[in-house]
């Protein structure tokens, strides 16, 4: 997998995601194990904006080359797969989630290793 394509797969993610959130809350929130209140669906789609930024910006970075704007996705990306991934596990493993939140895990996993390979492994030159 090369960058270009880690970055269309984040957008594909990130806003599947976001549009579960804006256009099927409930269910989502079902997924999850998490009651389907006012409070949860507005907090819930408030995350789902911040999905929407983090995909558009891989979306249209896609054919960037410039090695400091690659960096500054990059780790902001990785960042947020490592706290991602903590915070989902943990929720998770004390019963907050649902067994859905084992695939959220997941997800925030795979972005952390992705975009740290392409941060601390294979950098941009």
């Amino acid at each position: 997998m090369n960058l270009r394509n880690l970055y269309i797969l984040n957008t594909v993610v990130a806003l599947g995601f976001a549009l579960g959130f804006f256009l099927i809350g409930p269910f989502m929130l079902g997924l999850l194990g998490m009651e389907n209140t006012a409070e949860a669906r507005t907090l819930a789609q408030l995350i789902a904006v911040e999905l929407v930024v983090g995909g558009v910006i891989t979306f249209l970075a896609r054919d960037v080359t410039d090695v400091k704007a690659t960096g500054a996705i990059n780790m902001g990306n990785f960042l947020a797969g490592v706290l991602g991934t903590v915070i989902a596990l943990r929720a998770a493993l004390t019963g907050v989630m649902g067994g859905f939140g084992y695939v959220v895990t997941a997800t925030y996993l795979f972005i952390a290793i992705a975009f740290g390979y392409f941060q601390f492994m294979k950098p941009a030159r």
